[in-house]
């Protein structure tokens, strides 16, 4: 019997990779979080941050020691330890080449449990935001104004906004089957966007 690995935790990657880049506290990482931009996809909160932090430290992963600037309060600043450095590494590949199925998956296998009006509500909402998101993205990309090493522009913005056109795509191909009212009735049960004609 095969050991199963446990699950990929993006909080302890985020956490631990900020701080393999050098010691910080609980609020330079939440800076660095929002300034690198990746509170959009990694969606790590204020207090996810400091309880993490306080797990990590718990387990030996990283070590915390108080300073004090001036008349500032006093705070915590981590350093990564050895342990918290082949987390780090166990982390990055379990995201990298791990499997884990989008969870959206889900949503529109049981689209039967909304009314359709509702689902198409919701399906409309999404779009905008994606829309709004996939914008957002390209305009990153165009004014990043340093030589990259992808040919496209930045490596993981254009990843970003390709993953995000992908699941676009399948929004407004929802909506269209949706719009059909005809196609309301199929739609029971498990997975029967998936193939509900072929149960006709």
């Amino acid at each position: 019997m095969t050991k199963r690995q446990p699950a990929a935790n993006r909080y302890d990657l985020v956490l631990l990779g900020a701080l393999a880049e050098k010691p910080a506290s609980g609020y330079d990482i939440l800076t660095l979080i929002r300034d690198r931009g990746m509170d959009r996809w990694a969606r790590i909160s204020t207090s996810t941050v400091y309880a993490r932090l306080q797990r990590l430290e718990k387990s030996s992963q990283i070590e915390g020691r108080a300073d004090r600037e001036g008349n500032r309060p006093e705070r915590t600043i981590y350093t990564i330890a050895e342990k918290g450095r082949k987390t780090l590494a166990q982390e990055v590949v379990r995201h990298l080449t791990g499997f884990n199925d989008d969870p959206r998956t889900l949503g529109f296998a049981y689209l039967d449990a909304l009314a359709p009006h509702q689902v198409m509500l919701e399906l409309k909402r999404h779009e905008k935001h994606l829309v709004s998101e996939i914008e957002a993205l390209d305009q990153l990309i165009a004014n990043h104004n340093r030589p990259t090493l992808h040919p496209e522009g930045p490596f993981l913005n254009c990843m970003s906004r390709d993953h995000l056109s992908v699941e676009l795509r399948y929004v407004q191909a929802a909506r269209l089957i949706l719009s059909e009212t005809k196609n309301h009735t199929l739609l029971k049960g498990f997975f029967a966007i998936n193939d509900s004609l072929a149960s006709v």
